[in-house]
């Protein structure tokens, strides 16, 4: 079966191929580099995966799970982007989140990405661990990034809140799936696993074509004000506060 049949269909080769064509039209390229980085990866890795496929069978294996890798750690660079995006008022804040999101994905790629590569001797069952754990790191911190702009009323704008919940749906059904195969056996649910993952990433692809189908700037700085009612005031007081003592702590 073709890469198609893993994680796109055909619809979703031209969502990507849109998203791309998109990008350029509406000078997006700039304001989401990790991301149209990611995109592009891949489509050009679909292409080539591909050819491959219909060329040297035998090499097919080995090369779709590379890029399967790539693609793990590039998103975690997508949700640094996103984080970004969403601190933006505040440097100090956005740079710590940045550098947390690195350091847990660093961390990540030690203890379980080089294990496996060393360990296993069937790369496609070892890589899929470490896809699963991948997908519950990133759950995990997208779902940080999702409680702080709810928290603090972040106002994200269409394309910052579009890259969240199409990520969001992916890594669900994702996380849902692997989950299920672990429930009911690998072999027993490899076929609908093979049937729903393409699926939800042909419809993240449908979420992020939308809500990047034009520019929406992200909103001013003065409209970033934090829930909770009465305590609005001191969050923002806080928040700003922790703005300012990790600027004195990075400029040491």
């Amino acid at each position: 079966m073709g890469i198609a049949g893993w994680s796109l269909t055909p619809i979703g080769l031209v969502l990507l191929s849109l998203l791309v064509w998109r990008a350029g039209a509406a000078r997006l390229l700039s304001l989401f580099p990790v991301f149209y980085f990611y995109i592009i990866y891949v489509l050009c890795g679909t292409v080539a995966l591909t050819a491959i496929y219909l060329v040297r069978p035998r090499w097919y294996a080995t090369g779709f799970w590379f890029h399967q890798l790539v693609c793990v750690l590039v998103e975690f660079g997508v949700l640094v982007e996103i984080a970004d995006h969403m601190f933006r008022p505040f440097p100090a804040i956005r740079q710590f989140g940045r550098a947390l999101v690195i350091l847990i994905s660093f961390t990540f790629a030690l203890v379980y990405i080089l294990p496996t590569i060393l360990e296993s001797h069937e790369p496609g069952s070892g890589l899929l661990d470490v896809a699963v754990r991948a997908s519950v790191t990133k759950a995990v911190i997208l779902a940080v990034l999702v409680f702080a702009a709810h928290r603090f009323s972040l106002k994200l704008g269409k394309n910052v809140a579009g890259l969240m919940m199409g990520f969001s749906v992916y890594l669900g059904v994702d996380i849902a799936n692997y989950a299920a195969a672990e429930s009911f056996g690998r072999a027993l649910y490899a076929n609908v696993l093979w049937i729903m993952k393409p699926t939800a990433y042909t419809l993240c692809l449908l979420v992020w074509t939308v809500a990047l189908w034009e520019l929406a700037p992200m909103p001013a700085t003065d409209s970033v004000q934090p829930a909770g009612g009465g305590n609005s005031k001191a969050l923002t007081l806080e928040l700003a506060r922790f703005n300012s003592a990790l600027s004195r702590l990075l400029r040491q």
